[in-house]
């Protein structure tokens, strides 16, 4: 009989993924060589986050990026669901100087861009310091990042700054866009109702028109390769590979399409749809709609449960999985602001020691930390390889916004 110690190393791992976290922890235990194969391999727990909470987990990984391990990921997570039993720190962290509804962009790759007099000013949410890189544009609206490439939202379009070693290679473009989705190598966007692609492994960067839509769109994601949009007139479309585009019609008579005002979306069965006086949800597992849900103010969607800001300046948490059918919806609050003060938008960054939630306001950032792990805190004051590679394309991208319109241009 073959001893399991004594397979090989490959095999050991495959056997690992296909048990659950909570055995995997108690594996860690076995032996020394159990715990530096599960404590040294990302990818078994990124295996098991992606079974156990694929879409938070996607979501909490794009939010921090390689500052945190898919164990640490797969640690927050589980504890969510004990989150109200832990102390919440409230601290005003940034005081803004414009006047203007949204200030904070969201969260990427573990950095927190803000809108400021200087232009978008950056704060790496790992040790919460500001990055020596702002970036001199105040109509930027989204930035997003990963080893291939950094993307900037501007008011005209999209710029495209790249890594590669090739100087023959093209490095940077810009396409006209009214939003996008940078997934890996590839970057989705729309522009009136045109949806595009470009692929970033290509030598040049170009764009595609995948799919001409009949609607106009409000909210767009890129899953598993399929780009799902959503639109106005209530009809969510799934264009997949091949080109071929499958319809469907949202859930919600047709007379309360016009309240929706607000989409936060995973894929075309994840997804939030929220005006003032409407709230309907829909995942995998739960289906809610309500029609005198409380004012809300500002939102975050981490699919099995969302956090809401409310006109009272209270922070609250909803469990799909605590609600009842036809009965009013259960929340339990987690915070409050300062008086007189209540979040604009909401954002969630995890880190190793717990989640940190920015909650924007008309005049200020306020963070809520929550110390799931504080023996856990990172006292570094270096940024990560991920971040200075990014810092490096935003001075190539600072260099060319002074300049007004990219020369580069590949236009959709």
């Amino acid at each position: 009989m073959t001893d399991i110690n004594s397979l090989p190393l490959e095999a050991l791992v495959e056997i690992l993924i296909k048990i659950d976290g909570k055995t995997l922890g108690a594996c860690r235990r076995v032996c020394k060589k159990w715990k530096e194969v599960i404590d040294d391999s990302d990818y078994i727990w990124k295996k098991i986050c992606l079974k156990e909470y694929e879409y938070q987990s996607k979501i909490a990984k794009t939010k921090s990026g390689c500052d945190l391990k898919w164990y640490n990921v797969y640690k927050n997570l589980q504890m969510w669901s004990e989150v109200t039993n832990f102390e919440v720190k409230v601290r005003e962290f940034y005081n803004f100087s414009l006047n203007q509804n949204k200030y904070a962009l969201s969260i990427n790759c573990g950095v927190l861009p803000i809108k400021d007099t200087r232009g978008i000013v950056l704060y790496d949410m790992n040790i919460l310091q500001y990055i020596p890189s702002a970036v001199p544009e105040i109509n930027c609206f989204k930035i997003s990042n990963n080893d291939f490439a950094t993307v900037m939202l501007l008011k005209s379009g999209i710029l495209v700054q790249r890594n590669v070693e090739n100087p023959e290679i093209m490095t940077e473009a810009f396409f006209e866009a009214d939003n996008f989705v940078l997934e890996c190598e590839e970057i989705v966007f729309y522009h009136n109702r045109g949806v595009y692609k470009c692929n970033l492994h290509f030598t040049n960067l170009s764009s595609k028109l995948v799919h001409q839509c009949k609607y106009d769109i409000r909210d767009m994601q890129y899953d598993n390769g399929i780009i799902h949009i959503f639109t106005d007139s209530g009809k969510i479309l799934n264009i997949y590979k091949n080109g071929t585009v499958f319809e469907k019609s949202l859930n919600c008579p047709q007379q309360w399409l016009a309240q929706i005002k607000h989409i936060c979306s995973v894929n075309d069965r994840n997804f939030v749809c929220y005006s003032r006086n409407l709230f309907k949800i829909e995942t995998d597992k739960y289906r809610h709609l309500y029609l005198d849900f409380p004012p809300i103010t500002a939102l975050f969607f981490y699919v099995d449960f969302v956090l809401f800001g409310t006109k009272a300046g209270e922070i609250l948490l909803y469990r799909l999985s605590s609600q009842k059918r036809a009965t009013r919806p259960v929340f339990e609050k987690l915070a409050e602001l300062p008086e007189g003060k209540f979040a604009v938008q909401l954002d969630v960054c995890e880190r190793k020691s717990g989640p940190v939630i920015v909650a924007s306001t008309y005049d200020k950032i306020i963070l809520l930390e929550i110390d799931f792990f504080p023996d856990e805190k990172d006292i570094s004051k270096s940024f990560t390889t991920n971040k200075l590679r990014m810092f490096k394309r935003l001075v190539t991208l600072k260099d060319r916004l002074r300049l007004g319109v990219p020369s580069v241009k590949s236009i959709a």
